[in-house]
């Protein structure tokens, strides 16, 4: 016998707990159906010998919808905020850079030559119109600003966000508002300063509206344009522990989906969900929070051309070291934020982060700590080897850079075959197609960061929009309900 439900909830990634804790907010009967033996996802936090070990985000931005969150779930007092103008460096032909993130450290930085600030300079005051169809992140690099822009620039930064190579990134899958600011500008950086200066005026608005207790500080206005960074001192699993916390018994964890199916004719619930090992829910709505491959599995059987649209999705694959030294190993003072790395240097390694620097209690007194994410050099079985040689690979890499001696005295690998889904060329019209397809499932709702965004504010704001349409669905598509039944 199936159990009764209005809304079951599979994944219980940030994006599925955000969504199952809105519905259980808003009064709504709600289970999270989760494969493995924890929520969370990619977030994962060890602590062990007084090293916090991170094997998802280290130091993310947390916008208002989070910082609110937060709030809500009694977190506030173990925020950590970082430094915002921790330094952050750029790796060329094995010196680190500091990265240029300003105008004039861009015209004064020797990571790009005098002929590419002058491509920098010159770009606002000419005009230019993006092809018809469209074209990858590198390409429109080049075309804008080129080659030592792509390499030592663009790639560093967007390669430590996607784990894609822009080569193969769609700049309107990826990045839409380059491709618009250009667009509607005439120009990439022109199109930026005015949108810039529009948010800005809408902000200015929307708080002389609002009344004074509303109004945020100085400080608090500066930091909606710029998130604070910041995570919390038992590390970001507190975060996803407290949401499951506050969810409690409408998570169950070990219950693996194998598929979702329309509901009995006899029912009046549109879904019924099977678990492996043969128990049945019946739910008025479905929200499948898995990966995209996960989600294509599930709806083989009963939307054969969505599922092929799923699975057709790319993922890049991921490496996690993290590693502890003692502080006299380390020849490099550390101070900042990390460092990342282009792929014209030719290492495995995407960005390293300096944890011990960012926030107290990473490590031990007299320790540090330091997270490296890294990627497979081409043609390379990087993911065939056993974690510690492949951690051994990573650190001798980061070593060199750093001036490191000796092994570490802790570590924790993490590896992901599909760590990320990536928005290549095309991405936009298989969403579109993707969303097409899901109209004919009334009930059935998906949520992913394959289909857009990928920061934990968008996490969030995924979840939380989607319990918001579940609830609003639940008025309308019965009629296209029973036409699905008796398919």
């Amino acid at each position: 016998m199936a159990i009764d439900q209005q809304t079951v909830v599979i994944g219980g990634g940030l994006t599925g707990l955000a969504c199952a804790f809105r519905l259980w907010q808003l009064g709504a009967g709600v289970t999270l159906l989760e494969a493995s033996d924890r929520t969370a996802g990619a977030i994962a936090t060890i602590r062990r010998n007084g090293f916090l070990f991170e094997a998802g985000p280290q130091c993310p931005r947390f916008p208002r919808i989070v910082r609110e969150l937060v709030r809500e779930v009694g977190l506030d007092p173990e925020f950590v905020r970082a430094d915002p103008s921790a330094r952050r460096y750029i790796l060329k032909k094995g010196k680190l850079h500091r990265a240029p993130l300003s105008p004039w450290a861009l015209l004064t930085s020797r990571l790009i030559g005098f002929r590419t600030k002058v491509r920098f300079v010159a770009e606002p005051f000419g005009h230019s119109h993006p092809p018809e169809s469209e074209e990858s992140l590198a390409d429109f690099v080049r075309r804008k600003f080129g080659e030592e822009a792509l390499d030592y620039l663009v790639d560093p930064f967007v390669s430590a966000v996607f784990f894609g190579d822009p080569s193969e990134m769609g700049v309107e899958s990826a990045l839409p508002e380059l491709a618009d600011w250009e667009r509607t500008s005439g120009s990439a950086l022109r199109g930026a300063i005015k949108s810039r200066r529009a948010n800005a005026a809408e902000q200015r608005s929307s708080r002389a509206a609002s009344s004074p207790t509303d109004q945020p500080s100085a400080r608090g206005q500066v930091t909606e344009f710029f998130p604070p960074l910041g995570s919390f001192k038992r590390g970001l699993g507190a975060f996803t522990e407290r949401l499951a916390e506050k969810i409690g018994d409408s998570v169950r964890l070990r219950a693996r989906v194998e598929c979702v199916c329309p509901g009995a004719r006899s029912s009046s619930a549109r879904w019924r969900i099977r678990l492996s090992g043969g128990e049945e829910f019946a739910a008025e709505s479905v929200v499948i929070a898995t990966p995209a491959y996960e989600a294509a599995k599930m709806l083989g059987p009963i939307a054969p051309h969505l599922s092929s649209l799923l699975d057709a999705i790319p993922y890049a694959p991921l490496a996690v070291v993290s590693s502890g030294y003692e502080r006299a190993q380390v020849r490099h003072p550390l101070t900042g934020y990390g460092f990342n790395v282009p792929r014209r240097e030719r290492l495995h390694l995407i960005s390293c982060t300096w944890n011990s620097s960012l926030f107290a209690g990473r490590a031990p007194e007299g320790k540090v700590l330091i997270t490296t994410f890294a990627r497979p050099l081409p043609n390379e079985p990087f993911f065939e080897m056993a974690p510690e040689a492949l951690a051994e690979t990573v650190d001798r890499e980061v070593a060199e850079i750093l001036g490191i001696t000796g092994s570490p005295i802790d570590r924790e690998v993490w590896k992901y075959q599909r760590a990320l889904p990536q928005y290549r060329v095309g991405h936009v019209q298989r969403v579109v197609a993707i969303r097409t397809a899901l109209r004919g499932l009334p009930g059935l709702q998906l949520a992913g960061n394959y289909l857009e965004g990928r920061s934990i504010g968008n996490s969030i704001e995924i979840g939380y929009r989607t319990a918001e349409e579940v609830l609003g669905d639940r008025t309308t598509g019965a009629g296209k309900a029973d036409e699905l039944r008796h398919t």
